[in-house]
């Protein structure tokens, strides 16, 4: 009970520091991550990639050749909070109500943070000796690019974050009767822009006008009904794990019959569809569009920024040729270019770790260990992006994305709270994923 106080009044802490980024503002977090660890005569070290964004690492050195093991790329910014009013309780306040923590960021990810961070302490404090280097790396920038963050430190610190293994968000998730997900990999991103040109005239005489945001609106309906290849290399490890029956496996494992049982699916539960569906394809969802200057002009430019999620293996030659057949007929009228960098564009390509790997086996011993010998761990590829992309690029570690959910949550509600509204964690999940990550150092590198 004293971990899990002590993990609770950090995360309190940080939840009421407000890292919201933008602007960011992590080292309001990242100091007081350093005042617990030197409350444990633990030295670490603070890597200013810009002012008031910094990272923090801490190490213990091992004593043989134990593969190393990083708590982390855990980041401390948080995503900003469009109207408090809509919240049961304020988000900026660390409110402890009806067994849960509540407030912006404690699901994503300030329970990893305080959790790994109170067990690198408790380590230290029990004078443990790993066999491997053990690292503890909290880190900024995660919300929008990382490049103040984790790419930073990959960039500019290599030997100091080179790891063969780590864990960070978000995993855990009771995903079905028994089933608890740990994400292996992610999918790419490469948000790109479709610039249209037409003539600037007036808004009285339209018949025959060039109007850019015509183009673009035709393009929009072109590429939101466009069918990328399907592929079913991540899908199919996934649904034998969740125990899904034979004939189902069959349909599902076949880009010939996979349309028609999403179709299927989608009339029962669509955010199940939509989830299966984006861990076969590359994505497209057109979001933001600009057009127009004014009601009585006819414009003469327009854009649409389009999400484009990729498949590990697909780059960005495979991006713009899906572009170039959903819109053929009209690429006369259209420019395919990246969104630009300062709005989150560059392309970041898809990633997978081993699915199987000691440290895997590792986590499923555990997590049988703390929720019961029935437990089956189901591995996932996550849609969204997280700081394991820079490490898996950079020094080909293994990472994944584990915690423990204590199973009083829906799945569901689970996912929606990321970004949303009433975030919150259960007391219970923070003992479970603070338990575990202490015996999994404990089986890693002793």
């Amino acid at each position: 009970m004293e971990m899990l106080g002590e993990i609770t009044s950090l995360m309190q802490e940080m939840i009421r520091n407000k890292c919201i980024n933008p602007p960011g503002n992590e080292m309001k977090s990242i100091r007081t991550v350093e005042r617990f660890l030197s409350s444990y005569g633990i030295e670490s070290e603070i890597l200013e990639s810009a002012p008031e964004r910094g990272n923090l690492l801490a190490v213990m050195e091992g004593s043989g050749n134990h593969p190393s093991f990083m708590l982390g790329p855990a980041h401390v910014d948080v995503v900003p909070v469009e109207n408090e009013k809509d919240w049961k309780v304020p988000p900026f306040e660390g409110t402890i109500k009806d067994d849960c923590i509540w407030g912006r960021g404690s699901l994503d990810m300030l329970y990893i943070v305080a959790s790994q961070t109170v067990v690198f302490a408790k380590l230290h404090q029990e004078g443990f000796k790993p066999k491997g280097d053990l690292k503890l790396c909290i880190v900024a920038d995660e919300e929008a690019s990382g490049n103040y963050g984790a790419n930073w430190l990959v960039q500019n610190h290599p030997e100091k974050v080179r790891v063969d293994y780590l864990i960070t968000e978000a995993g855990g998730d009771p995903i079905g009767p028994n089933r608890i997900t740990y994400v292996y990999g992610e999918k790419g991103t490469a948000w790109t822009r479709l610039r249209f040109l037409g003539e600037e005239s007036h808004g009285s005489a339209p018949y025959n006008s060039n109007n850019a945001v015509v183009k673009m609106s035709k393009a929009i309906q072109r590429i939101s009904e466009y069918q990328p290849p399907r592929h079913t290399s991540l899908l199919i490890p996934f649904i034998k794990a969740m125990g899904i029956g034979t004939v189902t496996r069959v349909l599902m494992g076949n880009t010939k019959t996979l349309g028609f049982m999403f179709r299927q699916l989608s009339k029962r539960n669509k955010k199940d569809a939509a989830f299966l569906n984006s861990m076969t394809q590359m994505t497209i969802s057109p979001n933001v569009c600009e057009g127009g200057a004014k009601v009585n002009t006819i414009p003469g430019q327009a854009y649409v920024d389009v999400d484009v999620r990729t498949l590990p293996g697909q780059d960005e030659e495979y991006v713009i040729d899906q572009f170039q057949k959903a819109l053929a007929g009209m690429l006369d009228d259209v420019i395919i270019e990246a969104v630009p960098v300062d709005l989150g564009g560059g392309f970041n390509p898809g990633n997978i770790s081993e699915m199987e790997s000691p440290l895997v086996r590792i986590m499923e011993s555990v997590i049988r260990e703390l929720r019961g010998k029935e437990i089956t761990l189901v591995p996932m590829v996550s849609p969204g992006a997280t700081d394991s992309r820079f490490f898996r690029r950079a020094f080909g570690t293994n990472a994944y994305g584990f915690s423990i959910h204590d199973g009083t949550l829906e799945v569901g509600e689970i996912m929606s709270m990321f970004h949303g509204t009433d975030e919150r964690v259960p007391l219970g999940t923070l003992e479970l994923t603070s338990n575990g990550y202490m015996e999994i150092i404990r089986k890693l590198l002793s």
